[in-house]
């Protein structure tokens, strides 16, 4: 028999009004090439039935398109918004290195749990997959880990960050 008491009831309701306020902390842009057009639909319908607040940026079709112009545009309203973004291509690579050009942005190309964990706590605000390297269940289980690690990032590395694009970016 399991005993209730009011603590544990408020400890319930607390954890609850947490994991839904968090969705909507951040807006989410999630952008793609032709190439991860398939994964970026799975992905942007799968975080839309989980209430979080997604903004697609990506192409919507198969026919070939030039990744730098989405990431551009994707990483600026990132920057902007204070958001977080999302970015598929074939191997991921191409848009986090485009992404990573773009000031006050900071991109990690993810293919395994750690690393997505790792990224959120040391204050990636984009990420970066593969849809040509990640199986689809694992590229949702990236993001998703991705975004409930957001919440614990290290407060300290954005000054430490911020300080050395200012002394380092050559504009």
């Amino acid at each position: 028999m399991i005993k209730s008491t009011n603590n544990s009831i408020n400890k319930i309701r607390t954890i609850t009004y947490y994991q839904f306020s968090k969705k909507n902390q951040y807006k989410i842009y999630i952008g793609n090439d032709h190439a991860g057009l398939e994964y970026k639909n799975i992905i942007l319908e799968n975080l839309k039935e989980q209430q979080y607040n997604i903004i697609n940026k990506g192409t919507n079709t198969k026919q070939s398109c030039d990744y730098n112009e989405i990431a551009i545009d994707l990483c600026q309203d990132v920057f902007r918004n204070k958001g977080l973004g999302i970015l598929i291509c074939g191997s991921g690579v191409g848009m986090s290195i485009m992404a990573n050009k773009i000031k006050g942005i900071r991109c990690g190309q993810i293919n395994d749990y750690y690393s997505a964990k790792q990224a959120a706590q040391i204050g990636c605000n984009v990420i970066s997959l593969g849809s040509r390297i990640l199986g689809i269940e694992t590229a949702k289980q990236i993001v998703q880990t991705y975004l409930n690690s957001v919440q614990n990032k290290h407060m300290d590395i954005n000054e430490i960050i911020s300080q050395f694009e200012l002394d380092n970016f050559i504009q």
